[in-house]
């Protein structure tokens, strides 16, 4: 096991060997939840309302063996450089092949200040407690395949291009968290009004927009990034006034989502690549 903080391009990497000699960590293996409810006259328990998750405390201690030539006060220094009030931080976890990423604000770093091997507690606050994958997952609705091969041999017809509809595109969530999603639609030609479906729960957005051949609209749909952003010869408008009402901000639900996209009009001049990154509960 090994945890990585990291801010600003310092870190600290906790594990089982020197300098920082990992002891234990607290809060990774838990989730915290709020459970809402009500009780009505006469009924035997309560009525369910609802339950919201609770902020997460990871509490991090270590001992710390310095290097040779390196002074504890030197070590202090260095964590207070990277463990400070109001900033945001990385946590990354690592337990064999898995890897689990999470931010954190800095609540305390506290050291001992007696002894050859001291020891040091960090407390960390995750507002927001869902662990994330290293990566993101992505998938093609629709792509288009680059044939220009070097050295160039013209033939006719030349063929520049070969664009793969695949029309529907499965993602499978195997953790119990709804994720936020990215889908970006490329245009290689004139689009008008794309439009997601997510085909299990027929629920969709549509962007009232027209596309022209090399514009990229993005659309995020996570808590706290919704927006949609088109980019059009390298600049980035704010189109969220293009959203259409009634449309749903489509999650990647846990278990299996599929997803197809149409327009207007010019479909064929569109490709779609949707990405995601798996969420946690807990490490």
């Amino acid at each position: 096991m090994r945890i990585v903080c990291e801010r600003a391009g310092r870190s600290i990497t906790f594990a089982h060997t020197r300098p920082y000699w990992l002891q234990s960590v607290e809060g990774v293996g838990e989730a915290d939840f709020d459970v809402s409810s009500e009780k009505a006259s006469g009924m035997d328990g309560e009525i369910y309302k609802g339950a919201t998750a609770n902020k997460r405390n990871i509490v991090i201690k270590a001992t710390v063996i310095p290097p040779a030539g390196t002074t504890h006060d030197q070590i202090r220094e260095e964590f207070f450089a990277l463990f400070v009030p109001r900033e945001t931080g990385t946590l990354t976890f690592y337990d064999g092949e898995k890897v689990r990423v999470i931010d954190y604000k800095t609540e305390n770093c506290e050291f001992d200040l007696d002894g050859q091997f001291r020891d040091v507690t960090v407390s960390l606050i995750c507002p927001d407690p869902v662990f994330k994958a290293a990566q993101d997952e992505r998938t093609e609705v629709a792509e288009i395949e680059g044939l220009i091969e070097w050295p160039l041999e013209l033939s006719n017809p030349f063929e520049v291009s070969l664009k793969h509809d695949t029309l529907m595109a499965t993602i499978q969530n195997s953790s119990s968290v709804s994720r936020g999603l990215t889908a970006t639609f490329t245009a290689t030609g004139e689009v008008t009004n794309p439009k997601l479906i997510e085909v299990n729960r027929q629920l969709s957005f549509r962007i009232l927009t027209t596309l022209h051949n090399g514009d990229v609209l993005v659309v995020t749909t996570g808590p706290g990034n919704k927006r949609v952003k088109l980019i059009r010869d390298n600049a980035e408008t704010n189109i969220n006034n293009c959203w259409e009402f009634g449309g749903t901000w489509l999650q990647v639900e846990p278990g299996e989502n599929v997803f197809t996209y149409e327009a207007e009009s010019g479909a064929a001049a569109l490709s779609v690549t949707l990405a995601s990154t798996p969420l946690y509960w807990g490490v």
